[in-house]
């Protein structure tokens, strides 16, 4: 017969490969392993009933003991086609073969002779025959070649002998060593003094592993150590030092320390495992053992180094029989006795393909979009974002950001809205959009859009806020973390949170992180109606509804505008249609409102619209138009109750009084008034104020008329500070040449009389705003009449200090996945800066020295720092809080350190990102090329992936599908590419059908 292949092509010589015996088809299985995945694999024949094989040292042949024929089939795998070099005799039925012996010795056991036979490597002068103990049925010796002593394990009489082949040709067996119970499960120690065999206890009990000396001819060292029951495998590691035993009858397997100076074996620990294991091996580094489940049909691996051992599972095959490790340890390969395949398993992570970021590229950090389809990466050597198709492993057209730009950190906004890149040099947040409007693909025309930063920012880190509200930075120059929104600074807080049927009246409290939201709920003349929705800001443009006070609570009728004290536990609100001011209070900022006094005065208010509190809270200003005379009532309300104190002369001729607003330091008041057209289609509007310093009677003059100053039909105002107001203006939906629906901002001259300058933020022109607030950093919130909703406009720019220039600089940054927080690293404070995004309130927690790196694990429950100058990585974590926005539920609070992890693996980590499942710890090091997978469970490096030159950063794959979630993107500064790394540890990566009986497989090392 000449030999066969399959359909993929021959397998070349010199190889590293897979042998295998194909039982009842008298055929040796070569497969190669340079291929794992798909691996080709070709059949010789050689003589009748293949029990095993071996191969020698160097990886040029391989031995088969035929059973039925009697004979050691010699084949070379050195040479094309694998030829059968000779069958030579071996006894009745020979059952086991064991290569690797000194000068390359092989020796074969003939199970029905009670012999072994010692072969040279050639199988041409075989020494003559030993008699050992009954039905020698396994073999071992030590790995590695040159071995001395062959353990045969005779299974009839339940002995092991001993078989010193030291002198080529001349070989010895010592006397057979009883050992009750004997399984075929055996293995010699790596330096070749003891072997370690497995029995059964009597009656079904435990199984043991008796320790021989094989220099002292097989004398048992120690006591028996007891293992799981029916042991049906045995393997040490590579380095000697940990035993495990396979427990076949109990669902388990023994793992134990051993000393290779003495050969003692420490205390098993039993790990459970699939149901009947009757197989394991020890991955080439010794971290992992695999194990096969016979009848679950699954492969385990277990990582060897924490108690108790970390296992996981995977599906391999209907009736898998036996596994043999890759030579590299990244793939093993299970032989299934019931369907005939050998199924390759990925074993460990590995580096899949690459993408160039483009000729003499520096690649700092990267992010992936969202889809997992294309990613960005930013190029610090030049003034381009590079942009990798993932599909295609292929590059396509960079974005150019223009000088004096230099990218050094990227990030995707979760919609693909935006993208933005950080320029330390230029002190600038880049904003990339799609030139048409749409969302960002590979193939988008790049719209850039520069915003700048404060002055010698020097902005490096960067990441977005999961709603894609912000653009977060990490300012190293001037000790800030810049929260940019890439929009412009608007955005809308829907008409469900702020569930009013009429908003005409808002005020926020002091810290800017609670709205107040009158509802005038379309209310009839002296009736009791409307609400107060209280909204609490829980993150960057998140709210959430937290109370209301209803009508009767309040004793509201048709609410307009608010006033509410500096200490939050004052509320007024301007009943427009019972000719009242309602004040509600509470004694704790979480208490329910409560009404509190009813302010009136006779003759009585007309239509009271606007408010205005003093900075103490006692003062209260109220506009009234009894009489079509707009004007402001003063109160005292420190007493109760109200004591009315004078009347403020605004103007005549106006049915609705106007809006009002009190300049912080209390000592300027002004009235925005709609007055009636002269003629149709007209700006109308006009601005007044008062002075209430010193004494006398108050009468307001003009600051300001339509159309100058951007007014048009204004209806609520506020100050910014002493010298900014805001106007919110309805327009005339009719005419276009007005400056219609719009925000008027306005700046005051000297006197704080005058406008000295004026400008317009457009607002939606089919709407009706009606009022507005402001809180301290600039957010402006509008009450919107028919949209039912509230306009929120910021600063597209609030940088957050979070330390001193000088003695601070913040480096990275990311965000909790709850957007809570922002945390970025401080390099010179050895500390992370944690920013409460919902009111920027800032906690430090000290961490290792020059924190690099941060990420945010799952959840937002656990946040990791790469400490570059003390070799550690820093776990914080975040407990459950009792959430104040949602009584009776629970957040997570701020930061705070749980631990440090330290390895010798862990070396100036510069970078670090979480997988999506939080499992792992992505950590690149200083110059390093390999990817550190570090176990969450306790800061342990589980593997090192080669994965380019010197890495700088990496990026997991967004996705989270099966197959897609594994991936891992990371930044090669020095090799100018993008590396795919598939962190897979434990799955199938391909089977080869050989439609043979195939039981056992040895690992052939590639030929010279």
């Amino acid at each position: 017969m000449s030999s066969t292949q399959d359909d993929r092509g021959g397998l070349a010589a010199g190889g590293p490969r897979l042998v295998a015996p194909a039982w009842g088809a008298d055929l040796l299985v070569v497969a190669d392993a340079g291929d794992p995945e798909r691996p080709a694999v070709r059949t010789v024949p050689v003589g009748a009933n293949p029990r095993a094989v071996a191969a020698s040292t160097d990886g040029t042949r391989a031995y088969t003991a035929d059973h039925d024929a009697g004979t050691l089939s010699v084949v070379d795998l050195g040479a094309d086609g694998f030829p059968v070099l000779r069958s030579v005799p071996a006894g009745q039925n020979p059952c086991a073969v064991v290569a690797g012996l000194v000068a390359g010795q092989v020796c074969v056991a003939d199970r029905a002779g009670g012999l072994v036979t010692v072969f040279d490597k050639e199988a041409e002068a075989p020494a003559p025959p030993l008699t050992v103990g009954s039905g020698p049925s396994a073999l071992a010796a030590a790995p590695g070649g040159q071995a001395r002593y062959v353990c045969v394990v005779d299974d009839t009489d339940d002995t092991v002998t001993v078989v010193d082949v030291g002198t080529p040709g001349s070989p010895s067996a010592a006397a057979p060593v009883p050992v009750p119970g004997v399984t075929r499960a055996v293995a010699v120690a790596p330096g070749g003094r003891f072997a370690y065999v497995a029995s059964r206890g009597a009656g079904g009990a435990g199984g043991r592993v008796t320790v021989l000396d094989l220099g002292a001819g097989g004398a048992v060292v120690g006591t028996p150590v007891p293992v799981g029951a029916e042991p049906r495998a045995l393997a040490l590691s590579p380095d000697g030092n940990r035993l495990c035993v396979a427990g076949y009858g109990s669902a388990s397997v023994s793992v134990a320390p051993v000393h290779p100076d003495t050969g003692h074996v420490g205390t098993p620990v039993a790990v459970p495992v699939g149901p009947h294991p009757v197989a394991v091996a020890f991955t080439p580094d010794g971290s992992r053992i695999l194990v096969v489940g016979q009848t679950s049909g699954t492969l385990t691996a277990i990582d060897t180094d924490t108690l108790p051992p970390v296992t996981r599972d995977t599906p391999v095959g209907a009736v898998p029989a036996g596994v043999v490790p890759g030579p590299d340890g990244r793939f093993a390969y299970v032989t299934d006795q019931a369907t005939g395949e050998l199924v390759t398993v990925r074993t460990a992570p590995r580096k899949g393909g690459e993408v160039t970021t483009g000729t003499g590229s520096v690649p700092v950090n990267a992010a992936a979009a969202p889809d997992g389809t294309w990613a960005y990466a930013a190029d610090s050597a030049s003034d381009k974002v590079a942009v990798l198709n993932l599909g295609t492993l292929r590059p396509g057209t960079a974005v150019t950001l223009g000088a004096p730009h230099k990218p050094w950190d990227v990030a995707v906004a979760p919609d693909r809205s935006f993208a933005c890149a950080t320029s330390p040099g230029s002190a600038s947040l880049l904003v990339l959009t799609d030139d048409r409007g749409g969302d960002l693909t590979v193939d988008s025309q790049v719209k850039v859009t520069p915003v700048a930063l404060a002055t010698g920012a020097e902005p490096h880190g960067v990441a977005v806020t999961p709603d894609g509200q912000y653009a977060v930075t990490a300012d190293s120059g001037t000790a800030t973390v810049s929260l940019v929104d890439p929009r412009g600074g608007r955005y809308t807080i829907p008409a469900e949170v702020v569930n009013c049927q009429e908003p005409t009246g808002i005020t926020t409290a002091k810290d800017g992180t609670t709205l107040y939201v009158a509802d005038y709920a379309r209310t009839n003349p002296n009736d009791e109606g409307g609400q107060i929705t209280e909204l609490h800001r829980t993150g960057p443009s998140q709210w959430e509804r937290r109370r209301t006070v209803t009508a009767r609570t309040g004793q509201l009728s048709g609410p307009h505008e608010l006033a509410v004290t500096s200490d939050g536990l004052r509320l007024c609100v301007a009943n427009y249609q019972n000719n009242s001011v309602s004040v509600l209070r509470r004694e704790k900022t979480d208490d329910d409102w409560t009404h509190h006094m009813k302010v009136t005065k006779s003759p009585s208010m007309l239509r009271p619209y606007g408010l205005a509190l003093s900075p103490d809270g006692n003062t209260l200003y109220v506009s009234s138009a009894a009489q079509n005379k707009a004007t402001v009532e003063v109160f005292d309300i420190s007493t109760k109750p109200a004591v009315h104190r004078s009347t403020i002369a605004v103007t005549d001729g106006v049915a609705v009084p106007p809006g009002l607003a009190l300049s912080p330091d209390g000592a300027y008041l002004y009235a925005a008034v709609e007055q009636p057209a002269g003629a149709r289609h007209t700006a109308v509007g006009k601005l007044y104020g008062v002075d209430l310093t010193g004494e006398g009677q108050k009468t307001m003059t003009l600051v300001a008329a339509a159309p100058d100053a951007h007014l048009d039909r204004p209806s609520g105002l506020a100050c910014r500070d002493d010298r900014t107001l805001y106007v919110v203006n309805q327009g005339d939906k009719n005419d276009q040449t007005s400056p219609g629906t719009c925000l008027a901002v306005l700046t005051l001259d000297a006197t704080r009389m005058k406008v000295g300058k004026a400008e317009s933020v457009p607002l939606t022109a089919s709407d009706t705003p009606y009022s507005v607030t402001v809180t301290a950093d600039g957010t402006c919130c509008i009450a919107n009449l028919d949209s039912k909703n509230v306009t929120v406009l910021t600063s597209k720019v609030i940088p957050v200090p979070v330390g001193a220039v000088g003695q601070s600089r913040p480096w990275d940054v990311a965000v909790t996945d709850d957007g809570a927080y922002a945390c970025a690293t401080d390099r010179t404070a050895a500390s992370l800066r944690c920013v409460r995004l919902a009111d920027q309130h800032v906690t430090s927690v000290g961490v290792g020295q020059d924190p690099m790196g941060v990420a945010s694990g799952p959840g937002g429950a656990r946040i990791y720092v790469a400490c570059h100058g003390d070799d550690s990585i820093t776990v914080l974590g975040r407990s459950s809080v009792q959430d104040a926005v949602s009584p009776g539920g629970s957040a997570l609070g701020p930061p705070e350190l749980v631990t440090t992890w330290q390895h010798p693996l862990i070396v100036k980590p510069e970078s670090v990102s979480v997988s999506s499942d939080g499992t792992w710890l992505f950590v690149t090091c200083e110059g390093s090329g390999t990817l550190l997978m570090v176990d969450t469970a306790n800061g342990i490096p589980r593997f090192t992936v080669p994965a380019g030159r010197g890495l700088t950063g990496s990026v997991p794959d967004p996705r989270t599908g099966e197959q897609d979630k594994h991936l891992v993107y990371v930044t090669d500064g020095t090799g100018a590419v993008l590396s795919v790394v598939d962190t897979t540890t434990l799955a199938p990566a391909g089977r080869t059908t050989t439609a043979l009986d195939v039981r056992q497989a040895v690992a052939v090392p590639a030929t010279s």
